[in-house]
């Protein structure tokens, strides 16, 4: 009983990282209509925190924690550089998270 869990658990695991990945791809494909990219962020959002997994890296600072929409600067997303931070306000929500830059380089 034991092991035929872990095998269960394992291949949701697998199957919740492959729907990671689709799900990253079709956000970043600049082609796709802009509706599909904000669907498929708020999918990747919940898929992640339903099996526990971290956003991907490379996309975890581009979605608003907030309302789980795409940030795209300039569109839905405002980004100023103050200070050696990297300020990002969602112009949907009005939330704002700031990033320190590496080295303090701009």
């Amino acid at each position: 009983m034991g092991r035929n869990r872990g095998l269960k658990k394992r291949q949701r695991r697998e199957k919740a990282l492959d729907a990671q990945q689709i799900l990253s791809s079709v956000i970043a494909n600049v082609s796709m209509p802009m509706v599909a990219r904000q669907n498929a962020a708020q999918h990747l959002v919940k898929t992640s925190s339903r099996h526990r997994l971290p956003l991907p890296q490379n996309l975890s600072h581009w979605i608003c924690r907030s309302c789980t929409q795409l940030l795209i600067p300039s569109v839905s997303a405002r980004v100023r550089i103050r200070a050696g931070q990297r300020i990002i306000t969602c112009l949907n929500c009005n939330r704002v998270r700031r990033f320190g830059i590496k080295g303090g380089s701009y």
